[in-house]
């Protein structure tokens, strides 16, 4: 903390030399979360009798923690419908003249915002987003009261379209929500894309405002401070005004860098990039957020990572599954499921639906790579010009909040529709292309588990729609969901291959649903073994994501222990117990396979292997350790062998990451 008041020092004392006196005006953001007043509204009567106004009736209300969703209190397990929410703030009168907004971190799914009983506002349909409201005008010195009017109901005016998703149908103010305090002329967001280029690399920065019609371009200037962060230095590298210039709306400037380190899983290298906005010299905004240096693409049937061919591992997590908060999970929650990801070896995740920054900004430390994705799901799920403006909406406010996460590397644009329906196919690819149009730097795909289901021979063929975006994620569950067997997936993985022209394909599920599906645990481990040797076989194959860390809470479960339904889907048990299956699973998601092991009276010889099936990357800088000899692995490529040799007396040793996660851990005898 020290360290970054002395750097903002500095910084103040540079841009006075720059321009006159100033008075700095800070951005001030006020957390909401905590108590409020809570009431459900079953019988829809709050709007009518203007409980945004008369306040929520003491015989109905109690009171609750943000973040909160109701779904996990007793008797409204299943309830989807309408609820309200209710606190008061006090506003110090000095702060009228300042723009005042209200941000929820998520609402599910349909939020009317009132304040002081005026409407302010509304967020619908898209319940797993930021977002803002200016709620300036109906603020008052002293004590103001905001009420929230909320419907989980199920419903064709959401994404996800009434009740075709599987997972909790959690209601609620079930993300952070906070005050944001700023100067009229203010900064709304800071993207910056970072791309490395040989040693160096480019920022090309584009800052928006929260009215641009206050902005006056004459006038304003902008000044950045980029310094290292979650790296092993913390060198500062770069300190000026911004040369650039205004755009539409927007500040544009590009900075381009000599040295710079790139963003990994392995090395999840950050810079902190802090914005002032400047006007005549006084200082009326400041905005800090942080970004990497990194690349994607798709390229000879790889995952092509900063300029390495990579084929990756990983598997998929469904949060909102604790029992006692589902969806409102604490940060404490998330960061054990996350740890479990990391731990099991996951370089590689997607989420059905967008998530928490604090998720992200895990993942961005610590190193996994994401997809995240509209909640665009399933069969009964079919495009019109409604849902599509909705899905529009999903993915404007997903990469405008998301853009500077490097672990973030594709957008999803939904999962298992009917993919050869003309009219999906036709929103789905205008989904595709303003993807591109937002973010040309990421990847941006559909998931299909229909693409097998039709051949060019058929009467009527249609080609999926996955096959027409970056690359094929396909769901593939020929032993359990599409009811054949292991026997088949070799040959078919081949056929569609060749039916999409030679088109590489990421498995984006594969697993075991229980009740549904029998055999248990010990079914998981084998299937899973023998599902990720074929993937490995096939070099067209650039990536695979098992389906699924947890059992999770899910509206559609078939397993009824619990008071919300779930399906026992995962390597960890609902309370995040590990399975055996979770061995297997971390395992399998190695990139170093032990291919011998010598140890006789304290001395250890080690022969590792960098695999060349899935997973497959080069590993850099881990670490192997027993008792107290540690040896550096500098590099090993896939392919290549390396043998270790080392005295110790421990009956053990341990493989690490640079980032301090373990890869293997295995005994002697």
């Amino acid at each position: 903390m020290l360290k970054k008041i002395v750097l903002q020092t500095l910084l103040l004392a540079a841009v006075a030399l720059s321009y006159p006196s100033s008075e700095l005006t800070a951005r001030e953001i006020i957390s909401l979360d905590g108590e409020w007043h809570f009431a459900t509204d079953p019988d829809s009567v709050g709007e009518s009798q203007k409980w945004e106004s008369t306040g929520l009736p003491e015989a109905v209300r109690s009171t609750v923690t943000v973040p909160h969703t109701w779904n996990v209190q007793k008797g409204l397990e299943k309830y989807a419908g309408t609820a309200w929410y209710q606190r008061d703030f006090d506003l110090p009168e000095g702060d009228l003249g300042k723009t005042i907004r209200i941000r929820f971190d998520a609402v599910y799914h349909d939020a009317f915002v009132y304040v002081n009983g005026k409407k302010a506002g509304e967020h619908i349909g898209s319940g797993y987003n930021r977002f803002h409201i200016d709620i300036s005008p109906f603020l008052v010195a002293g004590k103001n009261t905001v009420t929230v009017r909320i419907s989980n109901a199920f419903t064709k005016n959401n994404i996800p379209f009434e009740k075709s998703f599987d997972w909790a149908n959690d209601g609620g103010i079930y993300r952070s929500v906070a005050l944001v305090k700023t100067d009229p002329q203010a900064i709304k967001h800071i993207h910056v894309l970072g791309t490395p280029k040989g040693e160096g690399g480019t920022a090309d920065i584009r800052v928006s405002f929260i009215d641009t019609a206050k902005i006056d371009t004459a006038k304003t200037r902008l000044t950045a401070t980029i310094t290292e962060e979650n790296q092993q230095t913390s060198e500062r590298i770069f300190e000026s005004e911004l040369a650039g210039g205004f755009e539409d709306g927007r500040f544009l400037a590009s900075l381009d860098f000599e040295d710079i380190n790139p963003w990994h899983f392995d090395s999840p290298n950050l810079y902190e990039i802090t914005v002032q906005l400047m006007v005549d010299g006084i200082q009326k905004d400041e905005l800090t957020t942080t970004f990497g240096f990194r690349s994607i693409k798709i390229e000879n049937n790889r995952y092509v990572l900063n300029g390495e061919p990579i084929r990756l591992m990983g598997v998929e997590w469904m949060p909102g599954s604790n029992l006692e908060r589902g969806m409102a999970e604490t940060h404490a929650d998330l960061e054990k499921n996350l740890k479990l990801m990391k731990n099991a070896n996951c370089i590689y995740t997607r989420f059905h639906w967008q998530q928490d920054e604090y998720i992200l900004d895990w993942c961005d430390r610590n190193g996994i790579l994401v997809q995240e994705e509209i909640p665009l799901w399933g069969g009964a799920t079919m495009m019109d010009e409604n849902l599509y403006q909705i899905a529009r909406l999903h993915l404007q406010e997903m990469t405008d909040n998301h853009f500077n996460h490097p672990s973030v590397i594709t957008w999803g644009l939904g999962n298992e529709l009917v993919s050869n329906d003309p009219t999906n196919i036709d929103y789905l690819m205008k989904l595709y292309h303003q993807a591109k149009e937002l973010d040309p730097s990421r990847l941006a795909t559909f998931v299909t588990n229909k693409i097998n289901r039709s051949k060019p021979s058929d009467e009527g063929y249609i080609p999926d729609v996955s096959a027409s975006m970056d690359l094929i994620m396909f769901n593939e569950y020929y032993s359990t969901w599409f009811y054949q067997s292991l026997d088949v997936v070799s040959d078919e993985l081949d056929r569609l291959h060749h039916q999409y022209d030679g088109a590489p394909i990421t498995i984006a599920e594969w697993g075991l649903c229980e009740p549904v599906h029998k055999g248990g645990d010990p079914r998981r481990c084998e299937e899973m073994v023998t599902q990720l040797e074929i993937y490995g076989s096939k070099d067209f194959v650039a990536g695979a994501i098992y389906f699924c860390l947890n059992d999770y809470r899910t509206h559609m479960g078939e397993d009824f222990t619990y008071d919300y339904p779930q399906r026992v889907h995962g390597v960890c048990d609902i309370h995040l117990n590990p399975k055996p299956s979770y061995e297997v699973l971390r395992a399998g998601s190695s990139p170093i396979e032990i291919k011998a092991v010598d140890y006789q009276d304290g001395e250890a010889t080690i022969t590792l292997y960098g695999k060349t099936g899935i997973p497959s990357y080069t590993v850099r800088d881990y670490t192997l350790t027993s008792g107290d000899e540690t040896i550096h692995i500098e590099q090993l490529k896939p392919g290549e062998a390396q043998t270790i040799r080392l005295k110790t007396d421990a009956n053990e040793f341990v493989i690490q990451r640079p980032t301090g996660f373990e890869v293997v851990r295995q005994i002697f005898k």
